[in-house]
């Protein structure tokens, strides 16, 4: 016959697993974020940023990788595209900010060699455009696609992530938790995956 000490004791270890499971099948977050990196601070490279070189370059057309935002353009460095780079709305007006994903926090200083295009921004809701880059609640961390691409069960594959994983077709916004189809480099599948953090 268990002893009263015993029992209680079990009963303590039983409400703890209970709590435990509950915790673990929570989901981590109640709704996507929706952030926009921001470089410029006063004028100046933000603190939280590493300027990892400066360049000289030209823009040619507004961002293709976050086209909502008129501080971002799509320019060239060389033979090679940079996008999105922003502009510092009260510092140098020659000198951008390139970044290449949001997490790193590594900015390349862009200074043109000469002004920007006279184009307008976007008209429409940035809620209707792909984010820039997308933090997925699996971890992965993935960056739009700006170039052409080939689709896979009939979708446009949208994002690339570091680790040879994918992300195709359009955003489901119609929940609070935004959902999209990815798949890993070594899946047999697409699965509708969590959207944790939409960057534009």
């Amino acid at each position: 016959m268990f002893s009263k000490t015993m029992a209680i004791l079990m009963m303590s270890m039983l409400c703890f697993s209970s709590a435990s499971s509950l915790a673990e099948d929570a989901p981590p977050f109640s709704r996507t974020q929706i952030k926009l990196i921001t470089p410029f601070q006063s004028g100046h490279v933000g603190i939280g940023f590493a300027v990892i070189g400066q360049e000289k370059g030209s823009c040619f057309a507004r961002s293709a990788a976050s086209p909502d935002r008129p501080d971002a353009w799509r320019c060239t460095v060389g033979n090679a595209i940079q996008d999105p780079c922003l502009e510092s709305v009260t510092g140098d007006p020659k000198v951008l900010a390139c970044v290449r994903d949001p997490w790193s926090a590594n900015v390349t200083l862009l200074t043109l060699t000469s002004p920007l295009p006279q184009e307008s921004p976007s008209k429409s809701d940035w809620k209707d455009t792909l984010p820039w880059a997308l933090e997925l609640a699996n971890g992965r961390h993935c960056t739009l696609m700006t170039d052409a691409t080939a689709p896979i069960a009939g979708m446009r594959i949208n994002y690339g992530c570091p680790d040879g994983s994918i992300v195709a077709g359009d955003i489901d916004r119609s929940q609070p938790v935004w959902r999209v189809f990815a798949q890993g480099a070594k899946s047999t599948s697409l699965d509708l995956t969590d959207i944790a953090v939409a960057w534009y």
